[in-house]
């Protein structure tokens, strides 16, 4: 029987939902300074319970929202930009 990978849950049902899942992470500090010089995460493909799934998923949708939003006000910022370029001449 499996469990899940985040939250140890016992995973009873027969089809196994798989989401992509943060496994390790890897910091470089450089000593002269007490400041982190370089951090790398590494995800993998785990084994997860329907309430985690869910989370991973609306955590996704959001960050993809979030990202969108910006791109829509940066082309807004442009037009108007742009509008005010042409007639200020």
């Amino acid at each position: 029987m499996a469990t899940c990978y985040r939250c140890g849950r016992k995973i009873e049902d027969r089809r196994q939902l798989r989401r992509r899942v943060k496994t390790g992470e890897w910091v470089r500090r450089r000593y002269p300074k007490t400041s982190v010089s370089h951090t790398q995460a590494h995800f993998g493909m785990r084994i997860v319970c329907k309430w985690c799934a869910g989370q991973i998923d609306r955590s996704e949708l959001r960050q993809r929202l979030h990202s969108d939003i910006a791109v829509l006000v940066a082309l807004v910022l442009l037009v108007i930009a742009m509008l005010i370029f042409t007639w200020g001449r």
